[in-house]
């Protein structure tokens, strides 16, 4: 995979939007907006 597609997998850029979140939790989550638009 590349580079991009890695860093969404280990949580660092929102699996949805590919916007950076800021953390590092070694998979694959939403960013903030995200989890907000989902819950609607």
């Amino acid at each position: 995979m590349g580079e991009f597609a890695d860093l969404i997998l280990e949580g660092v850029y929102c699996e949805s939007c590919g916007c950076y979140t800021g953390e590092e939790p070694g998979y694959p989550i939403k960013c903030e907006d995200c989890r907000e638009e989902g819950d609607e």
